[in-house]
């Protein structure tokens, strides 16, 4: 009896059963507690300002605003998810555009570099990207890396499950599943050295930073 191939698609890449479609623009939300986790491990409280500019449905806006409360965040997306400012194409916004001390984002992974590259012309100490660890790979994203090397990798030691169209479960109420490894990548302005790898711990009761 012939066995039956499995082939990798775009669901199964970012973790995904091979059954379900692609959501549509590629809206995989950040859980809070991944965002927490990165927080409570990498301190920012030298920012005054924070530009999240694939915000979505507010998911990591939301957590910087509780360990931020009187910090400057700003929010906007291509895609008006009623939260933020909608309708705002980050990769085409002009290079002379205000500058905020921090661009956090986890974005459209086809269009990670470009993210990266458009981050730090407006960042003026942090780029962070939360991403699938293959982000390390390619050839392209190799010189990028060579240029402008990130100096802090947080590894999660847990599978995180990245939320499908913004929502914590599935259609039967169940939470998602993904067998993705993912990561916080942190780019400082003017860093130039070997990158840190550091690791985290997915914990759904964070504490704050004091």
């Amino acid at each position: 009896m012939e066995k039956t191939k499995k082939t990798l698609t775009g669901t199964s890449l970012v973790g995904d059963s091979v059954n379900r479609e692609r959501v549509k623009e590629d809206y995989y939300a950040t859980p809070k507690e991944a965002t927490e986790s990165l927080l409570n491990s990498l301190d920012l409280s030298d920012c005054e300002s924070f530009y999240e500019p694939a915000c979505g449905e507010g998911h990591i806006s939301e957590v910087l605003k509780k360990f931020y409360p009187n910090k400057d965040i700003h929010s906007t997306d291509l895609i008006d998810r009623g939260y933020g400012v909608g309708k705002i194409d980050f990769l085409k916004l002009d290079s002379f555009t205000r500058k905020f001390d921090c661009v956090i984002t986890n974005p459209p992974f086809k269009l990670s570099q470009e993210f990266i590259e458009k981050g730090l012309k407006l960042s003026n100490k942090y780029v962070i990207m939360f991403a699938k660890i293959q982000l390390l790979e390619g050839v392209a994203r190799r010189k990028l890396f060579n240029k402008f090397p990130p100096k802090y990798i947080y590894v999660f030691t847990e599978r995180v499950n990245p939320l499908r169209n913004g929502s914590p479960i599935d259609e039967n109420g169940k939470k998602w599943a993904s067998t993705m490894c993912f990561a916080w990548f942190v780019w400082e302005i003017g860093f130039e050295g070997e990158p840190i790898i550091r690791w985290l711990k997915l914990k759904k009761e964070a504490r704050h930073l004091t």
